[in-house]
Protein backbone atom coordinates (compact mmCIF):
# COMPACT_ATOMS: atom_id res chain seq x y z
CA UNK A 1 0.00 0.00 0.00
CA UNK A 2 1.68 3.60 -0.93
CA UNK A 3 2.04 6.43 1.83
CA UNK A 4 -0.91 8.51 0.70
CA UNK A 5 -3.40 5.31 0.53
CA UNK A 6 -1.98 3.81 4.40
CA UNK A 7 -2.76 7.29 5.70
CA UNK A 8 -6.18 7.31 4.71
CA UNK A 9 -6.82 3.84 5.79
CA UNK A 10 -9.96 3.21 8.27
CA UNK A 11 -6.96 2.60 10.90
CA UNK A 12 -5.95 5.85 10.22
CA UNK A 13 -9.06 7.22 10.60
CA UNK A 14 -9.65 5.25 13.72
CA UNK A 15 -6.57 6.36 15.57
CA UNK A 16 -7.41 10.32 14.65
CA UNK A 17 -10.85 9.28 16.46
CA UNK A 18 -9.29 8.41 19.58
CA UNK A 19 -6.57 11.07 19.67
CA UNK A 20 -9.11 13.93 19.61
CA UNK A 21 -11.55 11.96 22.03
CA UNK A 22 -9.53 13.17 25.14
CA UNK A 23 -10.36 16.73 24.11
CA UNK A 24 -13.91 16.03 22.59
CA UNK A 25 -15.20 13.56 24.52
CA UNK A 26 -18.95 13.71 23.68
CA UNK A 27 -20.60 13.54 20.13
CA UNK A 28 -22.00 16.12 18.93
CA UNK A 29 -26.09 15.66 19.05
CA UNK A 30 -28.35 14.50 15.80
CA UNK A 31 -31.39 16.55 15.65
CA UNK A 32 -34.84 15.03 14.04
CA UNK A 33 -35.44 18.08 11.60
CA UNK A 34 -38.85 17.35 11.35
CA UNK A 35 -39.75 20.54 11.91
CA UNK A 36 -38.11 21.91 8.60
CA UNK A 37 -41.03 20.02 7.09
CA UNK A 38 -39.91 19.38 4.21
CA UNK A 39 -38.50 15.22 3.84
CA UNK A 40 -37.34 13.39 6.60
CA UNK A 41 -33.85 15.18 7.90
CA UNK A 42 -31.70 14.80 10.80
CA UNK A 43 -29.37 17.82 11.68
CA UNK A 44 -25.70 16.45 12.86
CA UNK A 45 -25.00 20.12 15.24
CA UNK A 46 -21.07 20.51 15.18
CA UNK A 47 -22.15 24.10 16.35
CA UNK A 48 -21.78 22.67 19.68
CA UNK A 49 -18.16 22.17 20.04
CA UNK A 50 -15.72 24.75 21.33
CA UNK A 51 -15.12 27.34 18.78
CA UNK A 52 -18.58 26.98 17.29
CA UNK A 53 -18.11 25.01 14.28
CA UNK A 54 -16.37 21.56 13.19
CA UNK A 55 -12.99 22.78 12.69
CA UNK A 56 -11.86 22.28 15.68
CA UNK A 57 -11.42 18.17 14.85
CA UNK A 58 -8.75 18.79 12.41
CA UNK A 59 -7.10 21.37 14.45
CA UNK A 60 -6.53 19.25 17.75
CA UNK A 61 -5.37 16.34 14.90
CA UNK A 62 -3.25 18.68 12.96
CA UNK A 63 -1.29 19.58 16.43
CA UNK A 64 -1.84 15.90 18.48
CA UNK A 65 -0.18 14.10 14.86
CA UNK A 66 3.02 16.02 15.67
CA UNK A 67 2.57 17.82 19.10
CA UNK A 68 6.32 18.26 20.60
CA UNK A 69 7.32 19.60 16.89
CA UNK A 70 3.90 22.45 17.16
CA UNK A 71 4.87 22.80 21.10
CA UNK A 72 8.72 24.03 20.24
CA UNK A 73 8.07 25.79 16.95
CA UNK A 74 4.47 26.54 17.24
CA UNK A 75 1.65 26.86 14.50
CA UNK A 76 0.86 28.61 11.50
CA UNK A 77 -2.69 28.68 9.54
CA UNK A 78 -4.10 30.69 6.67
CA UNK A 79 -8.40 30.88 7.36
CA UNK A 80 -11.40 33.22 6.58
CA UNK A 81 -12.32 32.09 10.25
CA UNK A 82 -13.57 29.45 11.55
CA UNK A 83 -10.48 27.53 10.83
CA UNK A 84 -8.53 30.40 12.44
CA UNK A 85 -10.83 29.77 15.47
CA UNK A 86 -10.40 26.39 15.84
CA UNK A 87 -6.31 26.68 15.44
CA UNK A 88 -6.46 29.06 18.08
CA UNK A 89 -8.11 27.15 20.61
CA UNK A 90 -6.59 23.71 19.97
CA UNK A 91 -3.53 25.57 20.49
CA UNK A 92 -4.20 27.51 23.49
CA UNK A 93 -5.41 23.54 25.08
CA UNK A 94 -2.22 21.64 23.56
CA UNK A 95 0.33 24.63 25.05
CA UNK A 96 1.24 25.62 21.73
CA UNK A 97 1.79 29.57 20.37
CA UNK A 98 -0.40 29.99 17.28
CA UNK A 99 0.20 32.82 14.42
CA UNK A 100 -3.15 32.83 12.00
CA UNK A 101 -3.12 35.15 8.71
CA UNK A 102 -6.59 36.34 7.78
CA UNK A 103 -7.73 38.94 5.24
CA UNK A 104 -8.74 42.63 6.10
CA UNK A 105 -12.19 41.62 4.49
CA UNK A 106 -12.06 38.83 6.72
CA UNK A 107 -15.76 39.37 9.58
CA UNK A 108 -14.40 41.82 12.23
CA UNK A 109 -16.24 39.31 14.73
CA UNK A 110 -13.99 36.68 13.87
CA UNK A 111 -10.82 37.67 14.17
CA UNK A 112 -11.21 39.22 17.27
CA UNK A 113 -12.16 36.20 18.44
CA UNK A 114 -9.40 34.63 17.32
CA UNK A 115 -7.35 37.15 19.24
CA UNK A 116 -9.32 36.76 22.19
CA UNK A 117 -8.60 32.91 22.14
CA UNK A 118 -4.90 33.96 22.41
CA UNK A 119 -3.68 33.52 18.88
CA UNK A 120 -1.56 36.36 17.21
CA UNK A 121 -3.35 37.48 14.48
CA UNK A 122 -1.80 39.00 10.71
CA UNK A 123 -4.20 41.01 8.81
CA UNK A 124 -3.12 40.73 4.78
CA UNK A 125 -4.68 42.42 1.82
CA UNK A 126 -7.72 41.25 0.24
CA UNK A 127 -6.89 38.30 -1.81
CA UNK A 128 -6.08 34.69 -1.79
CA UNK A 129 -2.94 34.98 -3.30
CA UNK A 130 -1.54 37.89 -0.36
CA UNK A 131 -3.26 35.51 2.32
CA UNK A 132 -1.34 32.61 0.90
CA UNK A 133 1.76 34.50 -0.14
CA UNK A 134 1.91 35.82 3.58
CA UNK A 135 0.97 32.42 5.16
CA UNK A 136 4.14 30.70 3.39
CA UNK A 137 6.45 33.53 4.14
CA UNK A 138 6.17 33.22 7.42
CA UNK A 139 6.48 29.93 7.67
CA UNK A 140 10.02 30.19 6.07
CA UNK A 141 10.86 33.11 8.62
CA UNK A 142 9.22 31.04 11.61
CA UNK A 143 9.83 27.85 11.40
CA UNK A 144 6.34 27.65 12.62
CA UNK A 145 4.35 24.13 11.68
CA UNK A 146 2.01 25.07 8.82
CA UNK A 147 -1.88 23.35 9.62
CA UNK A 148 -3.56 23.42 6.11
CA UNK A 149 -7.46 24.53 6.79
CA UNK A 150 -8.67 21.95 4.33
CA UNK A 151 -5.77 19.93 2.11
CA UNK A 152 -3.92 18.03 4.01
CA UNK A 153 -3.81 14.63 5.56
CA UNK A 154 -4.73 15.64 9.46
CA UNK A 155 -7.37 17.97 8.09
CA UNK A 156 -8.84 15.76 6.15
CA UNK A 157 -8.89 12.61 8.99
CA UNK A 158 -10.12 14.95 11.50
CA UNK A 159 -13.18 15.96 9.10
CA UNK A 160 -13.52 12.01 8.66
CA UNK A 161 -13.99 11.36 12.65
CA UNK A 162 -17.75 13.04 12.24
CA UNK A 163 -18.81 10.94 9.73
CA UNK A 164 -17.12 7.33 12.13
CA UNK A 165 -19.62 9.09 14.80
CA UNK A 166 -22.40 9.58 12.41
CA UNK A 167 -22.33 6.15 11.24
CA UNK A 168 -22.88 4.79 14.67
CA UNK A 169 -25.74 7.39 15.65
CA UNK A 170 -27.71 6.34 12.69
CA UNK A 171 -27.66 2.65 13.27
CA UNK A 172 -30.32 3.34 15.74
CA UNK A 173 -32.90 4.39 13.14
CA UNK A 174 -35.09 2.28 11.06
CA UNK A 175 -34.40 3.89 7.30
CA UNK A 176 -31.48 1.90 5.09
CA UNK A 177 -30.65 4.22 2.92
CA UNK A 178 -28.98 7.89 3.67
CA UNK A 179 -27.94 10.92 2.11
CA UNK A 180 -25.32 12.72 4.19
CA UNK A 181 -25.34 16.61 2.80
CA UNK A 182 -21.75 18.19 3.31
CA UNK A 183 -20.90 21.80 2.77
CA UNK A 184 -18.39 22.53 -0.04
CA UNK A 185 -15.07 25.19 0.47
CA UNK A 186 -11.96 24.26 -0.56
CA UNK A 187 -13.25 20.15 -0.03
CA UNK A 188 -11.65 19.31 2.91
CA UNK A 189 -14.75 18.38 5.02
CA UNK A 190 -16.62 16.62 2.07
CA UNK A 191 -13.29 14.65 1.43
CA UNK A 192 -13.03 13.56 5.17
CA UNK A 193 -17.11 12.70 5.26
CA UNK A 194 -16.48 10.90 2.14
CA UNK A 195 -13.73 8.53 2.81
CA UNK A 196 -14.67 7.50 6.45
CA UNK A 197 -18.14 6.25 5.11
CA UNK A 198 -17.19 4.75 2.06
CA UNK A 199 -14.19 2.81 3.91
CA UNK A 200 -16.40 1.64 6.80
CA UNK A 201 -15.55 -1.80 7.12
CA UNK A 202 -19.07 -2.60 8.32
CA UNK A 203 -21.33 0.25 7.81
CA UNK A 204 -24.73 0.70 9.54
CA UNK A 205 -26.69 2.04 6.32
CA UNK A 206 -26.27 2.65 2.91
CA UNK A 207 -24.72 6.04 1.58
CA UNK A 208 -24.65 8.29 -0.54
CA UNK A 209 -22.34 11.85 -0.11
CA UNK A 210 -23.77 14.76 -1.88
CA UNK A 211 -21.74 18.26 -1.69
CA UNK A 212 -23.44 21.71 -1.15
CA UNK A 213 -21.74 24.50 -2.72
CA UNK A 214 -23.15 28.30 -3.52
CA UNK A 215 -24.19 28.69 -6.96
CA UNK A 216 -22.17 31.93 -6.91
CA UNK A 217 -19.05 29.58 -6.56
CA UNK A 218 -19.32 26.17 -8.14
CA UNK A 219 -15.53 25.83 -8.15
CA UNK A 220 -16.06 21.84 -7.13
CA UNK A 221 -18.65 21.08 -9.89
CA UNK A 222 -16.97 22.49 -12.68
CA UNK A 223 -13.71 21.11 -11.26
CA UNK A 224 -15.36 17.71 -11.43
CA UNK A 225 -16.78 18.07 -15.57
CA UNK A 226 -12.82 19.21 -16.17
CA UNK A 227 -11.57 16.21 -14.00
CA UNK A 228 -8.87 18.70 -12.57
CA UNK A 229 -8.92 21.23 -9.93
CA UNK A 230 -10.51 24.19 -11.22
CA UNK A 231 -10.35 27.92 -9.94
CA UNK A 232 -13.17 30.28 -10.32
CA UNK A 233 -13.12 34.19 -10.06
CA UNK A 234 -13.83 36.17 -7.13
CA UNK A 235 -17.39 36.27 -5.45
CA UNK A 236 -19.26 37.47 -3.19
CA UNK A 237 -21.44 35.08 -0.61
CA UNK A 238 -23.67 35.16 2.69
CA UNK A 239 -21.91 32.20 3.54
CA UNK A 240 -18.45 33.40 4.32
CA UNK A 241 -17.18 30.45 5.71
CA UNK A 242 -17.56 28.69 2.36
CA UNK A 243 -14.85 31.18 0.28
CA UNK A 244 -12.17 28.92 -1.61
CA UNK A 245 -11.83 29.23 -5.51
CA UNK A 246 -10.88 26.19 -6.30
CA UNK A 247 -10.74 22.48 -3.98
CA UNK A 248 -7.43 21.26 -2.65
CA UNK A 249 -5.33 18.62 -4.63
CA UNK A 250 -5.93 15.97 -2.15
CA UNK A 251 -9.28 16.61 -1.20
CA UNK A 252 -10.15 16.42 -4.94
CA UNK A 253 -9.13 13.65 -5.52
CA UNK A 254 -10.58 11.47 -2.58
CA UNK A 255 -14.14 13.69 -3.94
CA UNK A 256 -13.50 12.04 -7.53
CA UNK A 257 -13.41 8.70 -6.00
CA UNK A 258 -16.07 8.79 -2.90
CA UNK A 259 -18.76 11.58 -3.43
CA UNK A 260 -21.99 10.59 -5.35
CA UNK A 261 -23.53 14.27 -6.39
CA UNK A 262 -22.73 17.80 -5.73
CA UNK A 263 -25.55 20.45 -6.01
CA UNK A 264 -25.36 24.34 -6.22
CA UNK A 265 -28.01 26.58 -4.18
CA UNK A 266 -28.54 30.25 -4.48
CA UNK A 267 -28.28 33.19 -2.26
CA UNK A 268 -31.78 33.40 -0.77
CA UNK A 269 -32.11 29.66 -0.21
CA UNK A 270 -28.50 29.67 1.95
CA UNK A 271 -29.93 32.90 3.75
CA UNK A 272 -33.84 31.34 4.25
CA UNK A 273 -32.39 28.35 5.88
CA UNK A 274 -29.84 29.77 8.22
CA UNK A 275 -32.92 32.32 9.58
CA UNK A 276 -35.55 29.42 9.60
CA UNK A 277 -33.27 27.28 12.03
CA UNK A 278 -33.47 30.51 14.51
CA UNK A 279 -37.02 31.02 14.42
CA UNK A 280 -38.33 27.32 14.19
CA UNK A 281 -35.83 25.79 16.62
CA UNK A 282 -33.37 28.38 17.65
CA UNK A 283 -30.26 27.10 16.44
CA UNK A 284 -27.96 29.70 15.52
CA UNK A 285 -26.30 28.79 12.27
CA UNK A 286 -24.47 31.05 9.96
CA UNK A 287 -25.11 30.90 6.32
CA UNK A 288 -22.23 28.28 5.49
CA UNK A 289 -23.80 25.98 8.01
CA UNK A 290 -27.44 25.64 6.76
CA UNK A 291 -26.27 25.48 3.16
CA UNK A 292 -27.56 21.96 3.38
CA UNK A 293 -30.48 22.67 4.44
CA UNK A 294 -31.25 24.95 2.07
CA UNK A 295 -30.56 22.01 -1.19
CA UNK A 296 -33.03 20.40 0.64
CA UNK A 297 -35.86 22.79 0.69
CA UNK A 298 -35.17 24.36 -2.82
CA UNK A 299 -35.38 21.37 -4.19
CA UNK A 300 -31.92 21.60 -5.77
CA UNK A 301 -31.38 18.14 -4.05
CA UNK A 302 -34.15 15.74 -3.81
CA UNK A 303 -34.48 12.14 -1.79
CA UNK A 304 -35.65 8.99 -2.85
CA UNK A 305 -38.86 7.29 -1.78
CA UNK A 306 -36.83 5.52 1.03
CA UNK A 307 -33.94 7.77 1.93
CA UNK A 308 -33.47 10.31 4.83
CA UNK A 309 -31.20 12.86 4.79
CA UNK A 310 -28.26 14.27 7.48
CA UNK A 311 -27.38 17.84 6.96
CA UNK A 312 -24.28 18.68 8.39
CA UNK A 313 -24.65 21.76 10.96
CA UNK A 314 -21.04 23.10 10.24
CA UNK A 315 -20.81 26.43 12.16
CA UNK A 316 -22.70 29.08 13.88
CA UNK A 317 -19.65 31.84 14.09
CA UNK A 318 -22.36 34.50 12.96
CA UNK A 319 -23.84 37.57 15.18
CA UNK A 320 -28.09 37.99 14.96
CA UNK A 321 -27.56 41.16 14.12
CA UNK A 322 -25.48 39.49 10.90
CA UNK A 323 -28.17 36.50 10.26
CA UNK A 324 -30.91 39.10 10.40
CA UNK A 325 -29.39 41.84 8.14
CA UNK A 326 -31.27 41.90 5.01
CA UNK A 327 -28.13 43.29 2.82
CA UNK A 328 -26.33 40.14 4.04
CA UNK A 329 -25.60 38.21 0.83
CA UNK A 330 -25.87 40.97 -1.16
CA UNK A 331 -23.49 43.86 -1.21
CA UNK A 332 -22.39 44.04 2.55
CA UNK A 333 -20.56 40.37 2.01
CA UNK A 334 -17.56 39.17 -0.54
CA UNK A 335 -15.55 36.97 -0.30
CA UNK A 336 -11.89 37.88 -0.33
CA UNK A 337 -10.82 35.03 -2.48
Amino acid sequence: MSPIKNAYSPQALAACRERITEHLSLATPLIDGSFLQTCPVYLKAETILPTGSFKVRAALNGILSQLERCQSKGVLTSSSGNFAQAVAWAAARLQCSATIVMTSTTSPYKIQRTRDLGAEVIICEPTFEARWATTYRLEKETGKILLHPYDSIETILGNGSIALELDEQLSALPAKHISILVPVSGGGLLAGIALAIKTLPNPSKTYRIVGVQQLVNGSLKKSLAAGKPVKVAPFSSAADALVALMPGKQAFNLIKKFVDDVVLVSEPDILSASRLLMSEQKLLVEPAGAIGIAALRSGAYRLKIDEIAVCLLTGGNVTLEQLLDKKRGEDRVSSPF
